[in-house]
């Protein structure tokens, strides 16, 4: 699996790019992205496979190139009740992006000593997938055709297009309502998301988002031009909640079987360690 190393900064691990596309767009009104979903994918679900497409499919009508997608499983100091350890939540979301030819999973996050603020899981993204192309327009340059100058115009392209790419939030209305609910989040990383990344959310018809988005006086308001809003036309309502409290059914609800395999088994040797 083709991966890109990480930060420097920190627990350093790979970020798998076998799915990201092979260059980037040269069309200068083309904003390249690359989509974040972090959650605790506890498990996952078909639900959250769908708001990356979902996403894709808004951001593509915009005129972005949509490079790729990452789900960033959280910490397990995250400390969720009921939140089963990172190295079962990675593997069931591993086996589950495995039927996507979008979605990564990227373990950085959960790697890490402590929990990490989404700011942070962002900018650790988009800084190893700008790294990554600039590696590839490096390693064109630097193996020029015969007869041929040692640096393309088309390099030097690519390489400013590279540093564009921009790490874009993909979420539900809840976690976008909860950017403006006090004490939840640091309100300047708030800023910092929706003025330097942007957010798509993926909800059912949310009447109090809507209504946060018109009232002013708030960051949601405020940051309006950088959020997308997209209806699911899917209502099945699938959550990991619901997962959790009919494990029973769970098979009806999640494409991957091994995902509710793992699952299963999981949650049996976790309430056997507790016992």
């Amino acid at each position: 699996m083709t991966a890109i190393r990480g930060s420097s900064a920190s627990t350093d691990v790979p970020l798998p790019a076998d799915k990201l596309s092979p260059s980037l767009p040269l069309d200068v009104d083309q904003k390249p992205v690359v989509l974040v979903n972090c959650g605790s994918f506890n498990p996952p679900t078909i639900m959250h496979l769908r708001m990356f497409d979902v996403a894709a499919q808004v951001l593509r009508k915009a005129g972005h190139a949509v490079l790729g997608g990452y789900a960033s499983p959280v910490n397990d100091a995250y400390h969720k009740p009921g939140l089963l350890s990172s190295q079962h939540r990675i593997a069931m979301c591993q086996l589950a992006a495995a039927e996507s030819d979008l979605v990564m999973v990227d373990i950085w996050e959960a790697a890490q000593t402590q929990a990490q603020r989404s700011l942070i899981v962002l900018q650790h993204v988009q800084h190893a997938v700008r790294e990554h192309y600039d590696d590839i327009s490096s390693s064109q340059q630097q193996m020029p055709t015969a007869g041929s100058p040692s640096q393309h115009p088309q390099d030097s392209a690519s390489q400013q297009i590279s540093r564009q790419v921009t790490s874009v939030l993909v979420c539900g209305a809840d976690v976008l309502e909860s950017f403006v609910t006090p004490g939840v989040w640091v309100e300047e990383q708030v800023r910092q998301i929706l003025n330097d990344h942007g957010v798509v959310c993926i909800t059912r018809n949310s009447a109090k988002l809507h209504q946060l988005l018109q009232e002013q006086g708030n960051l949601l308001h405020e940051h309006r031009h950088n959020i997308h809003v997209a209806e699911d036309p899917a209502t099945a309502g699938i959550s990991s909640t619901i997962i959790r409290q009919e494990i029973g059914q769970v098979k009806h609800t999640i494409d991957a079987m091994l995902v509710c395999t793992v699952f299963c088994d999981d949650t049996q040797q976790e309430k056997q360690m507790l016992e």
